[in-house]
């Protein structure tokens, strides 16, 4: 039975409820309080013109149902995303590259090895914590933070990688 659906917010959240609610039939109204759909993907123009990003900065490869979502109403991922390397450079020089051009995972063992300012215990505690997600096929129960999944790397590592990536792909610390 097709019902008339309300959905408040949107953001990828309330989009993908509404999506969801049309491929069941359903007649959707999309309410947004903001001027412009995204919620905190949206992008924001700033006094002078400069358009600055309101919060997700990273969409990765990981977030396979946002992937599917932007399928669903027919956005090829591939001609819209920006693709490029992880690299997390910082002024000082340091950080992590991951190298174009080469194939998974001799580009992260690359980018690992050529960390600049890292430690080869540094380096060996994200190998070895990598190597235990791919084991668990990168899957973790729900309660798990961050923070537990990181519990044996090193603090620069936690900071020079981890940390950027929380905010930058999930806005919220560790």
């Amino acid at each position: 039975m097709s019902r008339r659906v309300a959905v408040v917010g949107a953001g990828w959240a309330g989009l993908a409820c509404a999506v969801q609610a049309v491929h069941a039939g359903h007649t959707v109204t999309v309410f947004e309080a903001a001027r412009t759909p995204g919620g905190r993907a949206r992008r924001v123009e700033a006094d002078g013109g400069l358009a600055l990003d309101n919060g997700q900065h990273i969409l990765i490869g990981a977030y396979r149902a946002t992937l599917e979502l932007m399928r669903s109403v027919g956005v090829d991922p591939q001609q819209v995303l920006l693709r490029a390397p992880l690299a997390l450079r910082f002024p000082d020089g340091g950080g992590l590259a991951i190298p174009a051009g080469m194939k998974p995972p001799m580009d992260l063992l690359a980018g690992i090895a050529g960390a600049r300012g890292w430690s080869w215990r540094d380096r060996y505690s994200l190998l070895h914590t990598a190597l235990r997600w791919r084991a668990r096929r990168f899957a973790c129960a729900p309660e798990q933070t961050v923070a537990d999944l990181c519990a044996g790397l090193r603090p620069r590592v936690v900071d020079e990688l981890i940390a950027p990536l929380c905010v930058s792909a999930l806005n919220v610390p560790v």
